[in-house]
């Protein structure tokens, strides 16, 4: 076995050597996004907490000392943010609904979708395609049934 010293100097050596290391923003010089950090002092520590109490009878209560404000988080990028249907123009529609009917992926249709809009402001998830088309899919045979009646 040994010793925490020993041990740390293995962690400190296998660190300095591993191929995953973080990579910092170029503007801001901060890690990724997906990185967490705490508060460097209680100042700028986030006020949101949630307090709940379980009574006697199993019912859920939010407690007064609850605050739901939120201060201190970076800014999101305009890439951070999700797509849906919503955002999507007729003609995109139109490219989704050819490249399902083609059984192209979803995880396809996304990179196809992101190389052709010409701005980078929001990321289409795979799982948004397949909601879309499924959508589509179920119009689609809700018409057929009533025109058949």
């Amino acid at each position: 076995m040994r010793s925490k010293s020993k041990r740390k100097i293995i962690a400190d050596k296998k660190s300095k050597n591993s191929k995953h290391k973080m990579k910092m923003n170029q503007t801001t010089n901060t890690a990724r996004r997906c990185v967490s950090q705490r508060a460097s002092s209680l100042d700028e520590q986030c006020p949101m907490r949630i307090v709940l109490i379980l009574s006697s009878n199993k019912q859920w209560f939010l407690l007064s000392k609850s605050s739901l404000e939120h201060r201190y988080h970076p800014p999101l990028g305009d890439q951070a943010t999700l797509l849906s249907q919503k955002d999507l123009t007729s003609k995109d529609e139109q490219l989704i609904n050819i490249l399902c009917d083609a059984n192209v992926p979803p995880s396809k249709i996304t990179k196809i979708m992101s190389s052709i809009r010409e701005d980078d402001k929001g990321t289409l998830l795979p799982k948004t395609i397949f909601n879309i088309n499924e959508k589509c899919r179920r119009l689609i045979g809700m018409s057929i049934r009533i025109y058949q009646l």
